[in-house]
Parts: C-alpha cells; structure tokens; sequence
C-alpha cells in the first residue's frame, strides 16, 4: 500500500510538471484588467491519476485522500484553484512518503570483486540509471560503505534492514567468504525484494544451496540488464534514459567481457 501511494504520488506530479501548464488571461472591463488562467494539458490523464491516487489515500491518509477528491470533483469551476490545490496536496503526500523516496540499494558482495562493483555501480547504477551514489550500500567502494569508527555488524544490519532491494552477487569469491554469508542470511531474514546475480566464469551448477538458480541471472546478460533498470526506473519513478543507458549498459559489459 505504501508503495503504491508513492508511485501514485510520483506519476501526478510527473504529469503536473512534464505535460500540464497555464495560460494567463487578462480581461478587460472598463479601465481595469482582470487576470485569469487556463488549465492546458494531460488534464483528463491527470484527474484519472489524482482519482487513483486518492482511493488509495482513503486507506492511510483519508482527510488528505477526500481533499484530493473534493479538489478533482470542483476542478471545473475555477480550475486554476483546484489544480493549484491538487498539486499542493500530491507535494504534501510525497513528503509524507519521503521513506520510499529515499532510495537504497543494499548490495551483498566478496570484497574480491570490488572491481567489478565498482564498474556495475558506475556504469549501470549511477549514469545508467540515474541513481546517487548515496542511495548505494557497497561494502567495498569508499564512498558507499562504512565510514571510519562505525560498528561494521550494526551498520550492515541496519542497510539490509531500511533497503528497498537487496542484490546478492553471487561468485566464487562469495561462496567462500563467511562474511558474505552472513550477509546473505540478514538478507534473507529481511526479505526485501531479494534479487541473485552471477557474475562471470561462475556456472549456475556452481551455486549449489546459496539460492534457486531459477531465480538467479547472469549479469553480463543485456535483458537481465534491461529487467534491472526497468524495475528500478518504475519504482523510484525515474526517467527512461534511453540512448545513455544503452551506451552505460554496453560499457558495462564489454568491461565484463575483457574480465573474463
């Protein structure tokens, strides 16, 4: 449900912002100029959105969920107000999800493959997807890690714990690593959109128990790729990036392919 208010919240304002807008009117009687304004735009779009939305609001917020209705059942008269009202209402929502707005990916990995983190954060993550370094948990990489003086079983337990999704990166290097277990199993235990990857020169056969290879995809794989970016775009509300994420995604695994 929580989810779902955010989403619904997010596609408002994207369709407010992106493909609505005003015309300012000025009237003329006698010697005085009166300003009014136009609504333009998705507006049938936009009230069906804000008509999701606030049946989903009922739930959880419901004096902010009947606003919203009261404001899309007046919007044709005196639109500028209640579109104006609308807008202010789904900015209002959106601060109060600002939980899931908080991006946070929790990534489980053997500090030996630090190298290609580093590439995966770099190219598919961040100028890829177009998420901030600090929506990213990587033991590994400076800036997303453990910063000095920290309780190191505390933090990682809390970063599994608050993340939206947690990305087990599966190698050789990770089955024999007990801290990389111990970490999938707080990954288990927090059941947070879990998703298993293999990184290269690893065989599904080699997995054994660590997870159902049915659930596990190849990482240098471009539709596993493509599947990643299109679940975190949707989720977080982020904008396709189209040829950029091709270019990202193509870098990404040409690295992959001069690892191996």
């Amino acid at each position: 449900m929580k989810d779902n208010i955010h989403k619904l919240a997010l596609k408002c304002k994207r369709i407010s912002d992106e493909r609505m807008g005003t015309d300012k009117n000025l009237i003329p009687y006698r010697n005085i100029l009166f300003t009014d304004y136009t609504v333009k735009g998705a507006i049938d779009e936009y009230l069906a959105a804000i008509g999701e939305l606030s049946d989903v609001l009922q739930y959880t917020y419901p004096a902010i969920g009947y606003d919203l209705r009261l404001h899309k059942e007046q919007f044709r008269d005196e639109k500028i107000i209640h579109f104006t009202a609308m807008k202010a209402i789904v900015d209002c929502v959106l601060g109060l999800e600002n939980g899931h707005d908080t991006k946070k990916i929790f990534i489980s990995h053997s500090s030996k493959d630090k190298v290609i983190m580093e590439k995966f954060t770099d190219y598919i993550l961040q100028l890829g997807i177009g998420l901030n370094h600090e929506d990213i948990f990587c033991t590994s990489i400076e800036e997303m890690g453990i910063k000095n003086g920290e309780d190191i079983r505390r933090h990682i337990r809390e970063n599994v714990q608050s993340a939206d999704f947690s990305f087990l990166m599966i190698s050789k290097n990770y089955k024999e690593s007990e801290i990389c277990l111990n970490e999938m199993g707080a990954v288990w235990a927090a059941n947070n959109r879990v998703r298993y990857y293999i990184l290269p020169n690893v065989d599904f056969k080699e997995i054994g128990w660590l997870c159902d290879a049915y659930k596990a995809d190849k990482l240098c794989d471009s539709v596993v790729l493509d599947a990643m970016a299109n679940e975190l775009t949707d989720f977080y509300g982020l904008p396709n990036k189209g040829v950029i994420w091709s270019r990202q995604r193509q870098n990404f695994m040409d690295f992959l392919k001069g690892s191996i």
